[in-house]
């Protein structure tokens, strides 16, 4: 990881201050009441990014190659579920999107990656086509505009600033697990329950029968 690389400092600073403190079960609870962990939590990602990268305007200039990492927020279009998402653009081509990261009640998980029990299908089934909105200021993007953006959406963008989040010692790094992460549990359970049943059976020393007389 470079030490001059704005994605990996920004990154480092997510994986070492912020995304181990969060209660993702209380942020997805916020996404479907009023949002108000959920902008706290937005908030604390902000102002990380605002500090690595110098500004809240970005430019080309400010990525790795014109490639940022930012804090955003998502919609489903026909869903209507929302998400904290870290957003991947690339400013030297008007704000291309390449890539979402979701912030849910399953922790940290890529949109179209595989791991923790299939929570990224979950989470493609559950929000779908998404609308997506940012933070940061980028005068450049031509994908985004922000007076269609859905009223719900919108509101989030509008006044994060004005929460924030504590992060309780209860809550630290707390998620839920997907069916199929249980399952996977449960059988290494059976496994050890396995290992710890022969391992008493080969401990029993063999009865002996007495000599003949």
């Amino acid at each position: 990881m470079s030490k001059t690389n704005p994605i990996d400092r920004y990154i480092e600073h997510l994986n070492r201050h912020i995304l181990p403190f969060i209660d993702y079960v209380k942020l997805q609870e916020s996404y479907e009441t009023d949002m108000t962990y959920a902008k706290g939590v937005l908030t604390h990602l902000h102002e990380a990014m605002a500090s690595i990268y110098g500004s809240e305007r970005l430019g080309a200039h400010h990525g790795d190659e014109g490639f940022v990492v930012i804090p955003g927020v998502v919609r489903g279009m026909e869903s209507g579920s929302m998400c904290l998402a870290l957003l991947d653009l690339d400013l030297s081509s008007s704000g291309e999107h390449w890539g979402t990261t979701f912030l849910c009640e399953f922790g940290v998980i890529q949109q179209g990656g595989d791991s923790r029990g299939g929570a990224a299908k979950i989470l493609a089934e559950r929000i779908g086509n998404y609308d997506y909105g940012y933070t940061a200021e980028i005068p450049g993007d031509i994908h985004v505009d922000e007076a269609k953006f859905p009223a719900e959406l919108k509101s989030a963008l509008d006044d994060f600033r004005d929460y924030s989040a504590e992060f309780s010692a209860d809550g630290l790094g707390r998620r839920k697990r997907t069916p199929a992460e249980k399952a996977s549990v449960l059988e290494e359970i059976r496994e050890k329950a396995k290992e710890l049943k022969n391992a008493e059976m080969d401990a029993v020393p063999p009865e002996s029968s007495a000599p003949e007389v």
